[in-house]
């Protein structure tokens, strides 16, 4: 087969889809990752061949862009839907997240030729190349619009929760919906007309959806799901020597995410309490920190502060992680089978954020879920960093080392992750569905 892979430009969409491009490599099917130019090197790095759409000289920003005019519609059609307790979070995520960085490229009030930029080169390159199957980031949806024009089969591919899909079937579901306003067909439609392809339900949610996340971590939708295991991947560096032996006593890794800091500028006032309290420990603690996030910040003796050391390499090493929540994180933990304790708040608003520079956020989009998660997995703990003090941190982290409770709840997520397919073997499926589908878009 050709199979093309097509996502939105940042390093935490592409490495998610490294272990099954691979895979499909190393069985001898041809592939290309198409993105923006700012992942070509990225790309390439991973060893994956990397085709550039779009203007070179745009900046994707997604959630960093103020998008004025899209945001007040999106405020307005809220106050329609009115979700209520963790829907609201899941909406929010869709709203003030997913679909700012789909805007990028499907621009709902385009001013010019030049923004369809990325959708044309992508549509062209498809057309030219003629995949087989394209299996597209949803937040990336010119994918689809590609395989529909060129009449590949296609799937999404996703990264983390169903935001999409719930988020359609909820707005579709209220007794005032105004299906021609629905935000993810709205956002699509300038894109797809643009194409002459339709935009039905196949076209937002795909033929089928691959999704990495253990099934009581997903959202409910009505999608065609094929189940793949989740395995974890991330830039490499040289290993350094002082991680090749296992410390003499428990190691706790420190990491915020690299694409909070990436888009934040603020929100790392917890930063200081998290390192206060660790350094009251007989622990060895690595923090993947870089200068933004540890300013202010006092480290501690028994803190090593690195700006980047891929989780693969780190967390075999570590009795415990303290992280932000977000599912890349969580995903390389729980595969490791490794306890977690992940900062989240209570805060309603934790996952809105004002656009544009200087963006701040009281917690990451997804802290909820995955607390949530390893909790009822007795997994880990939450720690509130806006009401627990630095002893309480201190404590819940001690918790997680002594108690062998922790370790065995961390065992039984890491049973939940493997139980999925793993990227190789979900190949049979992939092809099966592709011969079904293909010329059918």
């Amino acid at each position: 087969m050709r199979v093309v892979f097509c996502l939105w430009p940042n390093a935490a969409h592409l490495y998610p889809l490294v272990p099954l491009a691979w895979a499909l490599q190393a069985e001898g099917h041809e592939v290309r990752v198409v993105s923006h130019h700012a992942l070509e090197g990225r790309t390439a790095e991973v060893g994956l061949p990397a085709v550039s759409v779009g203007a070179p000289d745009m900046v994707p920003m997604g959630p960093g862009n103020p998008y004025p005019e899209e945001r007040r519609r999106m405020a307005e059609l809220s106050a329609t839907v009115s979700p209520s307790g963790g829907g609201r979070d899941t909406w929010d995520v869709f709203t003030h997240f997913m679909l700012p960085s789909i805007w990028d490229f499907s621009p709902m009030n385009p001013t010019g030729a030049e923004q369809f930029a990325a959708v044309d080169d992508l549509v062209d390159f498809a057309r030219d190349w003629k995949p087989d199957l394209v299996l597209w980031d949803p937040c990336f949806p010119a994918g689809a619009v590609a395989a529909a024009a060129c009449g590949a089969a296609h799937a999404r591919l996703l990264w983390g929760q169903d935001y999409f899909g719930w988020s359609r079937e909820l707005f579709l579901s209220t007794a005032t919906a105004d299906a021609a306003r629905e935000p993810l067909a709205d956002s699509v439609r300038p894109i797809a007309e643009r194409h002459e392809v339709e935009v039905d339900d196949e076209l937002l949610l795909g033929q089928w959806t691959m999704d990495p996340l253990p099934e009581a971590m997903r959202l409910p939708t009505s999608a065609l799901t094929v189940p793949v295991r989740w395995v974890p991947f991330a830039g490499q560096t040289p290993v350094p020597g002082w991680l090749r032996g296992r410390p003499a006593r428990p190691r706790v890794a420190l990491s915020l995410g690299l694409s909070q800091r990436m888009f934040l500028k603020g929100g790392w006032g917890h930063v200081p309490g998290i390192l206060e309290a660790v350094g009251g420990l007989d622990v060895d603690v690595v923090a993947t920190l870089d200068a933004t996030q540890l300013e202010n910040a006092t480290v501690p003796d028994n803190v090593r502060t690195i700006d980047y050391l891929p989780l693969n390499q780190l967390l075999p090493t570590c009795d415990a992680i303290i992280h932000h929540g977000g599912v890349g994180t969580f995903a390389a933990a729980a595969a490791t089978g490794v306890p977690q304790l992940i900062t989240d708040t209570d805060d309603d608003h934790g996952v809105m954020a004002a656009p544009g520079e200087g963006m701040e956020a009281s917690k990451h989009a997804e802290s909820s879920i995955t607390a949530g998660y390893v909790t009822s997995r007795s997994a880990g703990l939450r720690l509130d960093h806006q009401t627990q003090n630095v002893e309480d941190v201190r404590e819940n982290v001690r918790r997680v080392l002594k108690d062998a409770d922790f370790r065995a709840g961390a065992d039984r997520v890491r049973g939940e992750i493997l139980a999925s397919p793993s990227p190789a073997t979900v190949i049979p499926t992939l092809r099966a569905l592709t011969a079904l589908r293909k010329g059918t878009s």
